[in-house]
């Protein structure tokens, strides 16, 4: 989102800048006219550098209003006492004797390190890219955007299924799963090298929730 907001600031202020100068050839050697196109320049510099982050910062401010607001309200109908083993239509792979699903939502699967150690070969020719700047904030990891995909979790491990695509990752491998404003990211112990994935959810801190009630087996 950053990228396009300077994009577009880039294609207003120096269209008005060539507009400006083209009208005022006759002028372009006066004092007052180079004065001018500094105070644009230095309004440019500005617009760069300070709306495209503000913007972000208030939809990433709006955004964790809201999931909080929403958490409470999910909390306050009961949370993760109204979870419970649960079916959902086209789960893969099967479930596993004695393992329960709790928890599906479909969202978009970012793999950022370890790519074919996930079985997801196919993503390493599509262009490299970084997730939205609202939904991961500060995220510094180039990565491939894999496709919109569902995600399961269950009392053994977090499940991603989508067509042609199966990523799953056993609790006893997944190292840290860290919420953000539109999701949460992942990092799995691959065995020799570490492995880190991202994934968009309607409500982070819900879906947080569920994930550690998930581990914890209960």
């Amino acid at each position: 989102m950053t990228y396009a907001l300077r994009k577009l600031i880039a294609f207003v202020f120096l269209g008005g800048i060539f507009w400006f100068i083209y009208q005022d050839l006759d002028n372009i050697d006066k004092p007052w006219f180079m004065h001018a196109l500094g105070m644009l320049a230095v309004a440019f510099a500005c617009f760069w550098l300070v709306i495209p982050s503000l913007v972000v910062w208030l939809r990433i401010r709006r955004r964790r209003a809201q999931n909080r607001e929403r958490h409470g309200k999910w909390l306050a109908e009961g949370g993760v006492a109204n979870v419970g083993a649960m079916r959902v239509r086209g789960f893969r792979p099967a479930v596993e004797p004695g393992e329960r699903l709790y928890f599906h939502e479909k969202g978009t699967l970012y793999i950022c390190r370890g790519a074919s150690e996930f079985g997801v070969e196919s993503v390493l020719d599509r262009p490299v890219g970084r997730p939205s700047d609202v939904a991961f904030p500060g995220w510094r990891d180039d990565c491939r955007v894999v496709q919109r995909t569902h995600c399961y979790f269950t009392n053994r491990r977090v499940v991603f299924v989508g067509k042609g695509v199966e990523v799953e990752v056993q609790f006893a491998s997944l190292k840290s799963a860290e919420t953000t404003p539109g999701g949460i990211v992942f990092v799995a112990d691959r065995g020799t090298s570490e492995g880190r994935f991202a994934f968009t959810f309607q409500n982070p801190l819900v879906a947080e929730d569920v994930l550690r009630f998930a581990r914890e087996g209960k």
